[in-house]
């Protein structure tokens, strides 16, 4: 039965389903009442015997009514049975409404806890909510969303690297390559990622390129740190596991990488990061 008939946050005097079925009954009962007195030759008799014979006489319309009594029973026990759930529904909600603040409230303690560099994630309660999309029911996992997500970004990036490796074109490479790095970023609240304050700005169409340290190879270590980042506040999770593309990006050996120097752009050197990526990696 619906706990629309049955609303929980009424009385059971107040449902309107409990006075339809005795009108019902009542009705039905009054019918067959009618029928026997219009139909049957009867002598009203006040005594002992005339009662018992109304009785007997009556004995259907009587069982009628009679039915009322284990119908309201019946449902006098769901709706306690609905007003039940939903107290137990409300606790559940409490519950997991405590919780999840307790839950995010701890998380970012332990962020703060574990700021040991200057790259930080600038909304954690965004970042929560998205690391632990069922935290408000009472899931407390890192969702699977954000793991996918995690990879297709370093993906697009290791795929793009490619282009760094073109002596011609490597100021286009760096403009795109620098754009989703720095969405990945964004996608994640992360801030102050680069390893260097300091830098030179390459101009790119309509956009400017910050390098690091004028540095190209800094652009992709880059990659690295807001990918620890990411982990570590991950790991708030004990249970989390980080992908495999995610711990290979971690744990690639950046000194492969030749430092290219973009102060003269003559002399600047070409890599292939996604080269020199592939090379160990067991995912790509």
């Amino acid at each position: 039965m619906k706990s629309d008939i049955f609303d929980p946050h009424k009385s059971f005097l107040s449902l309107k389903i409990l006075w339809i079925v005795v009108a019902i009954h009542f009705a039905i009962a009054a019918i067959f009442s009618i029928l026997i007195i219009y139909n049957s030759n009867l002598t009203p008799s006040y005594d002992y015997a005339g009662f018992n014979n109304a009785l007997n006489i009556f004995k259907i319309p009587l069982g009628i009514l009679a039915l009322i009594i284990p119908i309201v029973a019946l449902l006098a026990a769901n709706h306690r049975s609905e007003q039940t759930k939903e107290q137990m529904r409300l606790a559940s909600e409490n519950n997991n409404f405590s919780n999840f603040y307790k839950h995010t409230e701890e998380f970012e303690s332990y962020l703060t806890e574990h700021e040991e560099s200057k790259t930080k994630i600038s909304l954690p309660r965004k970042f929560h909510r998205l690391a632990f999309p069922g935290a408000k029911h009472g899931n407390f996992k890192v969702g699977e969303r954000i793991v996918s997500k995690i990879d297709e970004h370093l993906l697009d990036i290791i795929l793009e690297s490619a282009g760094l490796n073109d002596q011609q074109k490597w100021a286009e490479a760096a403009d795109r390559l620098d754009f989703l790095i720095q969405r990945y970023a964004e996608t994640f609240y992360i801030k102050s990622y680069y390893s260097s304050t300091s830098g030179n700005s390459v101009p790119v169409f309509e956009r400017t390129v910050f390098i690091p340290d004028g540095d190209l190879k800094n652009l992709i270590v880059s990659v690295k740190i807001i990918s620890e980042k990411i982990r570590d506040a991950l790991l708030f999770d004990e249970r989390y596991e980080p992908s495999e593309l995610l711990t290979e990006v971690i744990e690639f050996d950046y000194s492969k990488i030749p430092s290219s120097n973009i102060t003269n752009a003559s002399n600047y050197k070409p890599f292939d990061f996604r080269a020199l990526f592939m090379e160990k990696s067991k995912v790509i």
